[in-house]
């Protein structure tokens, strides 16, 4: 149970907290110009060109986790500065902090309020929900839906009902599928397979609303490892003047390492 606390509050660990209203507009759909023939090369650039604005997010909301049958709620507070850290408090009834995450570069560190429990370990503790997490930030562009695909694999493009889909293989024989959508050149889903071509993991959002003139997503759901873990994004500030990452180890908590 520690270990899938813990893969649930790296999941997280990649929003955003703080004041500010959600919605401000929702895009409008609609087939942009040059559907269905652009490039594998156009595709990535669009949607790389289209995140780029975003270096750090501050949000709070709403969040269901599911892990072997069993259900969650809880509010969550996070900051995400993209480049390299991201810090996510989860609170339970009455506010009650009942977790709390901080992953950098290359570390993850979780507080398990409910059961004093500090937990620490590599990034790649983190693949096991968000695929790829342990790479360039993956996790906190997953859960904000700022995902760009690779620009060194060899995809196969192909166009469907209105979206592009990149299909490749990556190291180790594990595949991806990439779904972009090119009305708002955001990628809409991800799904990860092992060598087996089992589906080891998927991401997907939904809803999405213009903030501080950024496309972002409200409802973002992740699945992997047997747990499922749905977002909801309530309020959001992009590059805030004021984002402050805190984490501080706490004293007397039994010292898990993760892997």
């Amino acid at each position: 149970m520690h270990l899938r606390l813990a893969l649930a509050l790296l999941a997280l660990a990649a929003a955003g907290c703080t004041p500010g209203p959600l919605v401000v507009d929702a895009p409008t759909g609609g087939t942009p110009s040059g559907y269905p023939n652009h490039s594998t090369e156009q595709v990535i650039g669009a949607v790389a060109a289209s995140v780029a604005p975003v270096l750090s997010v501050a949000a709070d909301g709403d969040l269901a986790i599911t892990m072997n049958g069993d259900s969650h709620s809880a509010s969550f507070s996070l900051r995400a500065r993209l480049a390299d850290s991201t810090a996510v408090t989860v609170r339970g009834p009455l506010g009650i902090e009942v977790g709390r995450a901080l992953v950098t570069g290359d570390s993850v560190f979780v507080i398990d309020k409910l059961n004093d429990v500090f937990m620490l370990g590599p990034l790649s503790a983190a693949d096991a929900i968000v695929p790829g997490a342990s790479v360039d930030g993956r996790i906190a562009r997953a859960a904000l839906g700022l995902l760009v695909p690779e620009s060194d694999v060899a995809w196969t493009l192909s166009a469907q009902d209105g979206a592009y889909r990149l299909v490749g293989r990556l190291a180790g024989g594990v595949a991806r599928e990439y779904t972009v959508d090119p009305a708002l050149w955001r990628v809409v889903r991800v799904r990860e397979f092992d060598a087996d071509g089992r589906q080891a993991g998927l991401q997907e959002v939904e809803a999405f609303d213009t903030v501080d003139g950024v496309v972002l997503p409200r409802l973002v759901r992740l699945e992997g490892a047997g747990t499922t873990i749905q977002l909801e994004h309530r309020r959001v500030v992009v590059n805030p003047a004021d984002l402050r990452i805190r984490f501080s180890r706490p004293e007397g908590y039994e010292v898990i390492r993760i892997e």
